[in-house]
Order: structure tokens, then C-alpha cells, then sequence
């Protein structure tokens, strides 16, 4: 004996019905769903009258945004998605050049770019494969990236982008820049 008869669907305006089980989209997750995700999908469908699409997936570092920006990773500094601009500046510069490039840059429609901090220049350099475009040659200037971290008043900290080293530098020295936001 079936639990509900096709009689019993038939009465149901078309508009409330499911949908034929063909539509159904299958979803395959990469990691188990937390309760609250749970509960929250639970309560939009019943509020949506029993069809809600899955939330879209979580980004990845490296991932590109739809505004074009690179998302490089949480920043150590504020626990907030990191972005970056998809390549270097064109031009290595000096550190205090450096500060200025960043703050009058308008990329991908922001104008609140930034030269990284150095514990957020450290994310980079560990996320620079998934990130690319990075000079991993290891060269002097464009193989260092600076970091917005002054060490003394004439010393700031720099990021070699081949092992990871970082180490303070004189601020007239030329080196290469990613802005972040």
C-alpha cells in the first residue's frame, strides 16, 4: 500500500507540486555541513515552500573574485579574507614609493589598496603557488617584495619570494610590491 496515491498529487495545484525527479540537482560536498548550515538551509525551505539552492561553495585561495581581485589567504593581522591585485606593479620602487603606489591605486573598482604587512607578506609567500605571478627567481630587486612593516627609521622589512626569507632593508632600496585589501 502506497503512503500517498497519485490521486492525491493530482489535487495539488501544479505551482506546490515537486519537481519531476529528472530536475533534481545532486550536490556533492567537500566537507561535512556544520548544524547551524544545516539549520539554516532547513528553515529557508520551509520558508521557501520546500526547494532552496545550495549556497555557492567557499572560495579557495587563489581563487579568482568576480571583481578580478585574487583571494590570497586570511590576513594574520585582522582574520579577514586577504585580496590581492593579480600581478605585481610594474615597476619595482623604493619603500616609501611603495606606500604611495598602494594608496593611489583604483584596481578592479577599489580604491583601498594597501602594501602588506609582513606577517600578511608571510601568507603570501606561503599561498604564492595558488596566488601566481610572483618573481620566485630569488633576483635582487624583483625577487624581494616589500612588506608596510618599518623596522627603524631607515630600515624596513622585505620578503624574498624564492625560500621565504625575510630580513630589513634599507627603505631606498628598489623592490617589488603586490597591493592587497
Amino acid at each position: 500500500m502506497e503512503l500517498f496515491s497519485r490521486s492525491k498529487i493530482a489535487d495539488v495545484p501544479e505551482t506546490e507540486q515537486p519537481p519531476p525527479a529528472h530536475d533534481i540537482k545532486k550536490l556533492r560536498l567537500n566537507k561535512p555541513l556544520s548544524r547551524e548550515t544545516i539549520s539554516a538551509m532547513a528553515s529557508e525551505t520551509l520558508h521557501a515552500g520546500g526547494w532552496v539552492e545550495a549556497p555557492p561553495p567557499e572560495p579557495k585561495i587563489g581563487d579568482k573574485m568576480p571583481d578580478g581581485t585574487v583571494l590570497a589567504g586570511i590576513s594574520p593581522d585582522t582574520n579577514k579574507p586577504m585580496y590581492a591585485t593579480h600581478a605585481d606593479a610594474s615597476l619595482t620602487m623604493t619603500f616609501n614609493e611603495a606606500q604611495e603606489y598602494a594608496t593611489k591605486l583604483d584596481a578592479h573598482g577599489h580604491k583601498d589598496w594597501r602594501v602588506p604587512t609582513k606577517a600578511e607578506l608571510n601568507v603570501m609567500f606561503n599561498n604564492r603557488a595558488a596566488i601566481g605571478g610572483f618573481d620566485v627567481t630569488g633576483s635582487n630587486p624583483a625577487g624581494w617584495y616589500w612588506s608596510a612593516s618599518p623596522d627603524t627609521k631607515w630600515l624596513a622589512w622585505g620578503q624574498r619570494f624564492s625560500d621565504g626569507y625575510q630580513n630589513n632593508y634599507d627603505k631606498g632600496s628598489h623592490s617589488a610590491v603586490r597591493c592587497v585589501r
